[in-house]
């Protein structure tokens, strides 16, 4: 495991020749992705570092969203633009020990050192003056979320002197496991712990907007489901009022999304509803729905970080994103309304992307647990179509105003970043046999 953190680490000279950095990491995602394609259980066990599949599968994306970011500074208008990519490999080193380490008090610990440099690309790129209320916001969730945490670490580290991922043992304390579970909902996040969410999107720099999207968000989904094992108890009694929450929150910010105005208020948003029903998988404890919240994850990812993308380009060309301004892209930009079409039909789980395989599974898991469920799943993929086209209707159709007859191209590399975002979601279809090892 610690020849992959010292690529990392060596890569960092590397941040002032863009081109060299890319490349390296390139054959650092080729090399792990084929060296560990048939892990099933825990292996590399080394130190406190270990991996198995879940872990490997949130470790390809994380390099495989960095290597998208670092691809897009090809020509971003970006300012300082080594510290920036410095930044982004100092991101990818902390959540490669997120997902490498086998005890709860290093997850914590690496998992609070990938909030600093996200807080600093924040404040440092971000567009508005809000951006430090948002980087506050930020900090603040993240920190009161993760304090009982903390404190519940040391108290097993207390009294069984670790509190390792693989400890056999059920906690009885109703309170221990709710905040245990409280600081991971925050991360994730759930309805009414959410507020922090858009607010740190609308004002984060493109590649910020693609790492708190396609991956920092996974680490709740992450933390809770290796926490699964200690707390059964706790979820047999009361996870029924966090899937409730979670379904009604999930249809009031889905009729939220299709009110914005603002293109990444809305792709913000839906990131709450898909990270809702990842939630209800995995609360719902069955291995259909674990595994669904699983691939929702990293489909989601790839597609998040896809539409923000999109977005960051958009901006970039017209500096609006608002819906009264974009109209009438498909007849200055076709390629690129193509590309508005496959993530907004990928975001609603079409055929054939592996975010509607998830969304099966979800349902399954969701009507085995409760007939109920049922109402709420139909609103929720009803409003989930609704707002996806809605992004898709406003800004390409309609009468073309005069702000945008003069940037009318895009660059060849910007298309193969969003051809590199879509091809993981379409081809895993291919080949489901990769989550069943």
């Amino acid at each position: 495991m610690l020849k992959f953190i010292f690529y990392l680490f060596f890569l960092i000279p590397l941040v002032n020749n863009l081109i060299v950095y890319v490349f390296g990491l390139f054959f650092f995602f080729f090399f792990f992705f084929l060296k560990n394609f048939f892990l099933s259980d825990f292996c590399f066990i080394s130190y406190i570092f270990g991996m198995d599949f879940i872990s490997f599968n949130f470790i390809s994306l994380s390099i495989w969203i960095c290597l998208m970011i670092s691809l897009s500074l090809f020509t971003s208008n970006l300012k300082f633009k080594i510290l920036y990519t410095f930044y982004i490999n100092l991101i990818l080193i902390f959540l490669l020990l997120v997902f490498l380490v086998m005890d709860f008090f290093y997850f914590y610990f690496f998992f609070e050192g990938s909030m600093l440099p996200v807080f600093l690309i924040l404040f440092g790129w971000g567009y508005q003056p809000e951006r430090l209320s948002a980087g506050y916001y930020l900090i603040f969730y993240t920190l009161f979320g993760s304090f009982p945490f903390l404190l519940i670490i040391f108290y097993m580290m207390n009294l069984y002197g670790g509190f390792s991922f693989f400890l056999n043992l059920k906690f009885e304390s109703n309170m221990l496991m709710f905040f245990l579970i409280f600081s991971f909902l925050i991360k994730f996040p759930m309805f009414g712990l959410h507020s922090w969410l858009p607010k740190a999107h609308v004002e984060a720099p493109v590649g910020g907007s693609m790492i708190l999207a396609g991956v920092l968000l996974k680490l709740g989904g992450y933390g809770f489901i290796r926490l699964m094992g200690f707390m059964y108890n706790f979820i047999f009694d009361f996870g029924y009022i966090f899937v409730s929450m979670s379904l009604w929150g999930c249809i009031i910010i889905s009729l939220m999304c299709m009110i914005q105005s603002d293109l990444k208020m809305l792709i913000a948003y839906s990131s709450v509803c898909h990270m809702s029903l990842a939630i209800v998988g995995l609360f719902t404890m069955s291995t259909c729905g674990k595994l669904g919240s699983i691939i929702l994850m990293i489909g989601h990812g790839f597609v998040s970080s896809g539409l923000f993308f999109l977005v960051g380009m958009v901006y970039m060309r017209f500096s609006s994103r608002s819906f009264f301004i974009l109209k009438g892209m498909i007849s200055i930009l076709p390629s690129l309304s193509f590309f508005w079409f496959m993530f907004c039909i990928m975001n609603m789980s079409c055929p054939p992307s592996i975010n509607l395989f998830s969304e099966v599974l979800i349902v399954i898991s969701c009507l085995s647990w409760s007939n109920l469920t049922m109402i709420y799943l139909f609103f929720i993929l009803f409003f989930s179509a609704c707002y996806s086209l809605t992004i898709f209707f406003l800004t390409q159709h309609g009468n073309m105003i005069s702000l945008m007859k003069f940037n009318s191209y895009c660059y060849l590399h910007e298309y193969l970043i969003l051809f590199f975002h879509g091809f993981p979601v379409f081809f895993l279809m291919i080949s489901l046999n990769f989550f069943f090892n």
